[in-house]
């Protein structure tokens, strides 16, 4: 069937759609010589408004890649391309592809930042380059990128030449084809959704890159660039493999079939199992589970945790080798009661080599979780518990005793209160990207970071005691922090707001009615972020803040495991 695939032009399948377009206003810049000038592999200065950005230019036949130089960004961009458009058909085509880019991240998927740019009175179509930061900046984890090529034949690769376990590769392979997708290998909701969205403006469009993404193990669609190999499907089957029921050996169906329960009272796993999707796994009171031999649980179901006082759900290793539990669950709810876990490692140890990247000891990705009356610790893992994309509420919840960060939070929306964090190895609460209220909460002998926000959070805390500890309220990156009523003592750094990543920004922290007493340094601010305190801004600054972090005067290098 491969003789069936045929590239096209966007063009050529390309709806009549300005209906479907937004106004896009189209901004524009120029260079130190006209672009038709500047060589391949050209140093040269950019100029945006007033602002000079060294880049260095590479040429091909089909658009201009430009990457900026000396930690300078362009729309907080590194690396991006510019594709030139030459008539009408060529600008409503770009601005078809600008409003499929929004609409895909706006529903949760990969959207590749695209944007009208005018250079010497030429129009171009501006795109961020595929790769690590095209990632992040749509709220996922770095992970492996594959690029799909049909010329002659199909050849799938990745952006990087990385190693990777042939099944995906065979996977996309077997989708391009026989159009058929393993939804083992892709995420299926996913996939459909960005076909449902790609009907707005083309005939038929099919992705040409997929990430891997290393929580959920599974390919997530992307589209990028003005030219796709495609096929003439628009539906391919749908279809999945045999499932392991190993799992089964330590957990049985309840007699509703909804949900899984231990066939025992206490129960010891050897080995890692892995609980498929469309379940509920139900731990009940007084019941134990020992992880031994770098025994894990990854469960694509949800969890319902039910301790009681005195009757705690009891996780931990005795021969602490334990790779914990991480709780793949989507959009489903987890409601976790009770729970003494501890003594665990992550799962990333044993799966870094097949780029599944599980750094906690305990993880929830997706949907929503409670978590309430709970114990983590001695978790010797990258960060002990990591929630990411999802909305959470913790509340009376101690971690303690982490070999590097406590909580970890990515793209999250959620709460704390009443809770301790206690001899953690780096940060106590560290969030990117998301939303957080914390209140009456305790932090003691944190190495690093005692509350931190990055990647343009917003935090607010509110009532908590930070003591003995590194650095207390640290806001980096474009992030907000509300400190109100906060108690920092005898810390070496009370409040620090910083830029850190060269695509954001400087940070903002607002103090009201805290008490500092007997810290080193009450405040480390740079310059362009910004520290109020009772009202007053501070007006005492410091260049490059990160040259004294990280373990360098303060603090403590962040800790990632290879």
């Amino acid at each position: 069937m491969i003789n069936k695939i045929v590239t096209f032009m966007l063009l050529a399948f390309f709806l009549s759609s300005c209906q479907e377009n937004k106004k896009q206003a189209i901004n524009s810049f120029s260079f130190k010589k006209s672009i038709l000038n500047i060589e391949n592999n050209e140093l040269v200065n950019l100029y945006l408004e007033s602002d000079t950005i060294k880049v260095k230019v590479f040429k091909t036949h089909e658009y201009i890649s430009i990457h900026c130089k000396n930690g300078k960004r362009l729309y907080r961009k590194k690396k991006f391309r510019l594709y030139a458009l030459n008539n009408s058909n060529d600008l409503e085509l770009a601005r078809s592809i600008i409003s499929f880019n929004e609409d895909l991240k706006s529903n949760d998927l990969i959207g590749v930042y695209s944007k009208l740019i005018t250079i010497e009175n030429k129009d171009y179509l501006f795109q961020e380059e595929i790769g690590k930061r095209l990632i992040e900046s749509n709220s996922k984890r770095e992970g492996v990128i594959f690029k799909i090529e049909i010329n002659d034949s199909l050849r799938v690769g990745t952006t990087k030449g990385e190693n990777i376990p042939p099944k995906f590769v065979n996977s996309v392979k077997e989708l391009v084809k026989t159009e058929r997708l393993n939804n083992k290998y892709f995420n299926e909701i996913d996939w459909i959704k960005f076909k449902d969205l790609s009907k707005k403006y083309f005939k038929n469009l099919n992705p040409n890159y997929y990430y891997l993404n290393p929580v959920t193990f599974r390919l997530e669609p992307i589209f990028f660039g003005t030219k796709v190999a495609v096929l003439p499907t628009q539906d391919p089957e749908i279809y999945s493999p045999e499932i392991s029921l190993d799992f089964l050996k330590y957990f049985k169906y309840s007699e509703d079939s909804n949900s899984v329960v231990l066939k025992k009272r206490n129960t010891i796993i050897r080995n890692k199992i892995m609980i498929p999707k469309g379940l509920k796994v139900v731990l009940k009171a007084g019941e134990t589970i020992d992880l031994t031999s770098s025994g894990s649980i990854l469960s694509y179901s949800a969890f319902n945790i039910n301790g009681e006082i005195g009757k705690m759900v009891k996780v931990t290793s005795s021969d602490s080798t334990g790779e914990g539990i991480h709780i793949i669950q989507n959009s489903d709810s987890s409601k976790i009661n009770y729970l003494d876990f501890s003594n665990q490692f992550s799962l990333y140890d044993t799966l870094k080599y097949i780029h599944q990247s599980l750094p906690s000891a305990f993880t929830v990705y997706g949907g929503k979780v409670t978590i309430e009356n709970s114990d983590f610790k001695n978790l010797k893992s990258e960060d002990a518990v990591n929630l990411f994309r999802c909305e959470f509420k913790l509340e009376n919840i101690k971690i303690e005793n982490t070999f590097s960060d406590a909580f970890d939070a990515d793209f999250c929306v959620g709460f704390l209160k009443n809770c301790s964090f206690l001899n953690c190895g780096n940060d106590g609460v560290d969030i990117s990207g998301g939303r957080l209220e914390i209140s009456e909460s305790k932090f003691l002998n944190i190495k690093d970071k005692a509350i931190s926000a990055g990647e343009e959070s917003k935090l607010k805390a509110s009532k908590c005691t930070v003591q003995n500890s590194s650095m207390g309220i640290i806001s980096k990156d474009l992030s907000v922090v509300e400190s109100i009523e906060n108690k920092l003592l005898d810390c070496e750094i009370g409040y620090c707001a910083f830029q850190k990543k060269g695509e954001f920004g400087p940070a903002e922290i607002l103090s009201t009615s805290d008490e500092i007493t007997n810290c080193s340094v009450n405040n480390l601010i740079e310059y362009h972020s910004s520290l109020t305190f009772n009202g007053e801004k501070d007006k005492v600054f410091q260049n490059n803040v990160i040259d004294y972090l990280y373990g360098k005067k303060y603090g403590k290098a962040t800790f990632k495991k290879n």
